[in-house]
């Protein structure tokens, strides 16, 4: 008669939580409630025109400028609860290094971050036209991802399929730029 053992308990993971709707993208829940110090980047999105929209945290009132390969892109002002957001206007399309500075009043640099960032081309963003009952619609579709530290063709496939467990769709999808649906880069 063998003892059984319990079964190990899954450890508590955290998670954000996105909002995607007319307006764009909001964060609901960071992955961590404080910034730590540090201006964060949450979300990199598109508006309806297709202009590139970003949004983070950052220390309140502090502004927020905007580098794309080192030339000034834009700037936001935090709010009091240390939320920032807004556009960049005429991005080509192409891969960047994007750089936010976070700044006081005198202009010191407080913290940074820096990450590689790819611009999409609009007509990739755009929604296919389908033809439906002779009526040309859009239909919900993301035809591009631009894979980030961290992504991984489950949280992908969560995204794009509303189930996990079909990641074997994207990696099926893209098995010449795909080796090991395990190790996915940037």
């Amino acid at each position: 008669d063998a003892e059984q053992q319990p079964a190990p308990r899954p450890e508590a993971t955290q998670v954000a939580v996105l909002r995607a709707d007319s307006d764009g993208v909001v964060l609901v829940q960071p992955v961590a409630q404080q910034p730590q110090g540090k201006v964060v980047l949450d979300t990199i999105s598109y508006s309806d025109s297709g202009e590139v929209q970003l949004a983070g945290r950052a220390r309140a009132d502090v502004r927020v400028l905007v580098y794309l390969d080192n030339a000034a892109a834009g700037q936001f002002v935090a709010e009091a609860n240390g939320s920032w957001s807004g556009g960049l206007e005429a991005v080509v399309p192409g891969v960047y290094t994007l750089r936010l500075d976070e700044v006081n009043a005198a202009g010191k640099v407080l913290s940074r971050l820096e990450t590689p960032f790819k611009r999409e081309a609009p007509e990739v963003l755009r929604p296919p036209v389908t033809d439906v009952a002779g009526q040309g619609a859009a239909a919900p579709l993301v035809r591009a991802v631009t894979v980030q530290k961290g992504d991984t063709l489950w949280a992908i496939s969560q995204e794009r399929y509303g189930s996990g467990f079909l990641y074997v769709r994207v990696f099926a999808a893209n098995q010449d730029a795909i080796r090991n649906p395990d190790l996915i880069y940037p």
